[in-house]
């Protein structure tokens, strides 16, 4: 009866193992944006930058979407950022990917904000992937054109179902 009772449970738990797990919604994270390079290309991409200059809210609602707010102050007037780009890995120097999540436009102030979401299917595919994520975000003008700057916010940790 014992043995029974075993064999039950650790079917059981077998069974739960192999089943999808959804996620929870998670609570909103908030980072600040460091200007890592400054205008017109000035600087060396190392997270190192000054603060001050907004920053990335995000969290996943309960499909594991991620959703983003970016929130860009004291940046170049009247511009855009024609990426706000999730990179894969937590540093440039180990990043192994990206996906872009949107655009950014500054006013005549260099002040912006953005609503943007990456899709669980997005997060799943290939430089990301399933299990627990450490990423950064970039904001820059476009790809490889660091001339209005390039602002990131690392930490960004995440669950991928």
């Amino acid at each position: 009866m014992k043995l029974k009772a075993i064999l039950s449970v650790s079917l059981l738990l077998a069974v739960a193992a192999v089943l999808p797990q959804r996620v929870l919604a998670s609570a909103a994270t908030k980072v600040d944006l460091v200007q890592d390079v400054a205008s017109g290309g000035v600087g060396t991409l190392d997270m190192l930058g000054p603060t001050g200059y907004g920053f990335v809210n995000f969290n996943q609602n309960a499909n594991g979407d991620l959703r983003i707010t970016v929130s860009l102050k004291n940046a170049e007037p009247n511009t855009t950022y024609q990426g706000v780009f999730l990179v894969c890995g937590p540093t440039h120097a180990s990043a192994c990917g990206y996906v872009d999540a949107g655009d950014l436009t500054t006013n005549g102030q260099g002040n912006g904000n953005a609503i943007l979401k990456l899709s669980v299917a997005v997060l799943q595919a290939s430089p990301f992937g399933p299990g627990y994520r450490t990423d950064h975000f970039d904001l820059l003008k476009g790809v490889g054109d660091d001339s209005a700057g390039v602002y990131v916010a690392g930490g960004v940790n995440y669950i991928v179902p």
